[in-house]
């Protein structure tokens, strides 16, 4: 276990407690982007504890199966969905007023919408299938999910965000999901698969591109290990995922928490530009895992899970600040204005 969720949980829905459009099916030949294979030199020094950090807006985010909301501060801590079935994966609307998540409260994943206060709760997948990890198109019309509906490896959809008219985006060997759009709307970015598999036989995974109209498939990252989480920054200009490339840094001498053999390594916080090039690690930590980035509304910092606790790195990575009032069950944030 590590950031009080099991790396099964969140590779797939092909196991209990999984993480887990077409407008036509993508047939694009992958292309590479102009980033050099292998993992890249340009690594952060560990950053200076920033203990006067003020940090605006508002969290949502998953704790102990539910959805729960804060202030960036830490303050107004307030618990959204109490099904027993859990609820994940939450994401703000763009206006603020919604929020899709995961639950698996009908004996399956499906996405669900409700207000911002945690009112009016409504499943807009109803498929026997599993679909989750939903992401907003930045005019609030349309929802990205992940789903196995057509009985393939999971592909990334597009729905209205009312439920209906659901299209396939993606089409290819192994997995895609965790969809994220860039600001204007045009391509979504997800973690794939590519059909490859790593030396321990999970996905090889890595962060692809896709126009919103399924053409013009680009791998971004290719390096030992697994690449996976991305979110697209609010400029457009640069892309954070979470990466276990660097392995096991810190064994012999240290066994950090969660260790799991089975792994290629720790995940960290990473950024690179849009293009997949400049792949730069902001969390570099060799003692604990650093998973589920996102950008903040104006762009200057990233928060993540340490271990369920949520923490916030400065974009250059000269500043990190634990979140206020995070208790160590916290995971799956989105942070809005």
């Amino acid at each position: 276990m590590r950031d009080g969720v099991s790396m099964s949980m969140r590779i797939g829905p092909v196991v209990v407690m999984s993480l887990a459009v077409t407008l036509a099916a993508c047939t694009t030949t992958t292309t590479p982007a102009a980033q050099p294979s292998g993992p890249t030199t340009d690594v952060a020094s560990p950053p200076p504890t920033a203990s006067d950090v003020r940090l605006d807006g508002v969290v949502v985010f998953s704790a102990e199966g539910d959805i729960w909301s804060m202030r960036a501060d830490g303050s107004r801590r307030r618990q959204l969905t109490t099904h027993p079935g859990d609820d994940l994966d939450p994401a703000w609307s763009p206006d603020g007023t919604r929020i899709a998540f995961r639950s698996h409260r009908d004996g399956d994943e499906e996405v669900y919408v409700m207000d911002a206060d945690g009112a009016h709760e409504r499943n807009l997948t109803r498929n026997p299938t599993s679909d989750y990890s939903p992401a907003w198109s930045p005019d609030g019309r349309l929802i990205a999910f992940a789903s196995d509906r057509d009985g393939d490896p999971n592909e990334i959809y597009v729905m209205d965000a009312d439920g209906s008219d659901p299209v396939r985006v993606t089409d290819n060997p192994g997995i895609d999901e965790y969809p994220t759009w860039s600001p204007d709307g045009t391509i979504v970015a997800f973690h794939c698969t590519m059909g490859g598999v790593s030396p321990t036989g999970v996905g090889d995974f890595e962060i692809c591109t896709v126009r919103a109209d399924g053409g013009g498939l680009t791998q971004l990252t290719d390096t030992p290990g697994e690449n996976t989480q991305p979110d697209w920054s609010p400029d457009g200009a640069s892309i954070v995922f979470e990466s276990n490339r660097l392995g096991w840094p810190s064994l012999p001498s240290f066994t950090p928490d969660g260790y799991d053999p089975e792994d290629f390594g720790d995940e960290d916080v990473w950024v690179m530009r849009a293009d997949g090039s400049a792949q730069r690690n902001l969390t570099r930590n060799p003692n604990e895992s650093d998973s589920f980035p996102v950008w903040s509304p104006d762009g200057g910092w990233v928060m993540f899970t340490r271990h369920g606790t949520l923490f916030a790195v400065s974009r250059e990575g000269d500043a990190l600040a634990p979140v206020a009032n995070s208790p160590g069950t916290d995971v799956f944030p989105d942070w809005i204005g």
